[in-house]
């Protein structure tokens, strides 16, 4: 991802497409928080009745998606490079409302599962977006922007399980992946119509590419910025499965699990938007490599705490501190990255 592009003012700027990226990508994790955070409940429904097994096929049907992306992502960010960043901005909106909608009508686990694997093929819209935005903005605006980027996903993830909690309690999982894909439906239109790009194709040459690969993983920086990617990615998603099934043993009444469940996500969702778009720019000013060290600890000894929680409160309590640590990370780990 490349920075640097001055505001030359008019109706298409950065500023106006990194508006409509935010809102967007609001609109895309929203979408796809409606139903999946419920992802062991919904399995239920398929007719797994063991809470163990439940746990056990979600972490499957979670990682089914990782997997599929981790393989198609490199692909989809050489077609970037080659044909532009918002049409792969496009392509993850649109083929994502298209298999929520596909996971609305799935009769077993196994229908669910290749669901969620054709997400991790056409998806990606955090990557996707943050490239867009990345390639239209000014250096010096870098930080903000990409923490800005990082809370709407923050945002989003604290908007859809709370209104995806409510309206699974009141009219089914089904109803709540098929809102969801029309949410990411409505991301996508906004994309299409309000993000401008300028993109000029770079001249084909295979022999720049690969040193130009080289001499980014000789970067201590780049590879180390990698790794904690990597590291707060797999502790914020290790729980995933397992999560909601803490809150139904903790919670003393389950008539209104999925609204719970929930508000505590949409708690530590709001932490982590407003964490990552203050030290976004926090960072620009005092260093990126600061703010990840500070957040990194914090995001572990939180992550630790998780086993102390017997209340709902204490349990809301640390996931939000946990929420605000990892999001702090992320935008400085990007902006290193870039």
């Amino acid at each position: 991802m490349t920075a640097g592009v001055p505001d030359h003012g008019g109706t298409h700027t950065w500023k106006r497409t990194v508006a409509c990226s935010f809102v967007a990508q609001v609109l895309s994790i929203l979408g796809f928080s409606f139903a999946i955070p419920f992802m062991p409940f919904f399995i239920g429904e398929l007719g797994v009745s063991d809470a163990a097994q439940q746990a056990w096929w979600s972490g499957k049907a979670l990682a089914a998606t990782g997997m599929t992306l981790a393989l198609f992502a490199p692909l989809w960010g050489v077609l970037a490079d080659r044909y532009g960043r918002k049409v792969m901005v496009l392509r993850s909106m649109f083929g994502g409302a298209v298999v929520l909608l596909l996971m609305s009508f799935s009769r077993n686990v196994i229908d669910l599962i290749i669901c969620r694997l054709l997400q991790g093929i056409f998806t990606g819209t955090v990557a996707a977006s943050v490239a867009l935005v990345a390639s239209v903005t000014p250096q010096r605006r870098s930080g903000l922007t990409l923490g800005l980027m990082q809370s709407a996903v923050f945002v989003g993830a604290a908007l859809g399980p709370l209104m995806g909690g409510v309206v699974s309690d009141l009219y089914g999982y089904r109803a709540a992946f098929r809102i969801g894909a029309v949410m990411v439906l409505l991301g996508g239109i906004l994309v299409y119509y309000g993000t401008d790009e300028h993109f000029t194709p770079p001249e084909h040459d295979h022999r720049s590419g690969r040193v130009r690969f080289r001499t980014a993983l000789a970067n201590s920086g780049f590879v180390t910025a990698i790794l904690i990617l990597l590291a707060v990615r797999y502790a914020n998603t290790i729980t995933n499965p397992s999560f909601p099934l803490i809150i139904r043993e903790i919670i003393p009444s389950t008539e209104r699990l999925n609204s719970v469940a929930g508000i505590i996500m949409a708690l530590a969702g709001v932490a982590g938007a407003v964490s990552a778009s203050v030290l976004g720019h926090v960072g620009d000013r005092m260093g990126h490599l600061r703010i990840v060290i500070l957040c990194s600890l914090g995001a572990a000894l939180t992550a630790a705490a998780h086993v102390l929680a017997r209340t709902i409160p204490e349990l809301t309590v640390i996931h939000l501190l946990f929420g605000l640590a990892v999001a702090g990370t992320m935008p400085a780990a990007n902006a290193m990255i870039q």
